[in-house]
């Protein structure tokens, strides 16, 4: 066995997530410890994505790696769509977006404990995010003052009679440094462990409230070219079936509602209550 060396730590990861430049003989790869769930759910969706001809990070096998282990391709001077952002990129990064959501296994699925892939109940799992989702703020000092948490509660109720008529493989977590640049090619990668297809809204939804929230839900000179490139992105995307992007603030409360508060996003307490406005 040819051992692995670690050569030095990477930035990114998030939450408890480890990254480290890692070498194996004369090649370096990037080795990241996460829980064993999210860790099985990245090496199920990066194996997904090259089954399916798409852009991909190779997945190593090694004997010495842990369960909460995995090892990737090193993409040297990498950078993300979130650290180079244009237009032509906002197009390249929905078209990415929209070949996974090509992939369509037809029914709702969760990722279980070990990270495969389980058919589940698309209304169970919606009525227990709400529940979670309202749980957890007002679970925190720090969370969305509770009269809002009413109201939330009031106008996201009708979401649970949503029976969307196809589900895709969904990221769950695409924000704009969950995209690597390699060349021509736009990368999804840093998959989120709960779940493994929904209706692409669920995805669309995150995109618009944390990448692009200046062209629905921020009126701010900062963000005042998030409608071009909103734009940009949905003409690579194709945009939503039409009876999905009727439910896109429906969903854009949902997810904030678990997200919020989030460093990243200092101006989401002013999107979810645009968001709520709408509804």
């Amino acid at each position: 066995m040819i051992e692995l060396k670690k050569i030095r730590p990477l930035a990114g990861g998030g939450g408890a997530a480890t990254i480290d430049l890692v070498e194996i003989g004369d090649s370096t790869f990037v080795l990241k410890r996460q829980t064993a769930r999210h860790v099985g759910a990245e090496r199920l969706f990066q194996r997904t994505l090259a089954n399916a001809n798409l852009p991909s990070l190779k997945v190593i096998d090694h004997p010495s790696l842990r369960p909460d282990e995995i090892l990737l391709e090193y993409v040297e001077a990498s950078v993300t769509v979130g650290r180079s952002l244009s237009l032509s990129l906002c197009e390249r990064w929905g078209a990415a977006i929209a070949a996974l959501h090509a992939i369509r296994p037809g029914c709702f699925m969760e990722l279980n404990e070990a990270a495969l892939p389980i058919a589940a109940s698309w209304p169970d799992f919606l009525e227990r995010t709400l529940r979670d989702g309202l749980a957890r703020q007002r679970g925190r000092q720090d969370g969305i003052p509770s009269q809002l948490l009413d109201r939330i509660e009031k106008r996201l109720a009708p979401l649970l009679a949503f029976h969307p008529d196809e589900f895709a493989v969904a990221h769950g977590d695409l924000h704009m440094n969950n995209a690597l640049i390699r060349g021509g090619d736009i990368v999804l990668f840093d998959k989120a462990p709960g779940i493994w297809t929904a209706p692409q809204v669920f995805d669309i939804a995150l995109v618009v409230t944390e990448a692009f929230p200046g062209a629905r839900y921020l009126d701010s000179q900062a963000r005042n070219g998030d409608k071009a490139r909103l734009a940009a992105f949905m003409s690579g995307y194709r945009g939503l079936p039409p009876a999905q992007d009727a439910w896109i603030d429906h969903f854009a409360l949902l997810r904030s509602l678990r997200r919020y508060p989030s460093p990243f996003v200092p101006d989401m307490l002013t999107t979810i209550q645009t968001a709520l406005d709408r509804l």
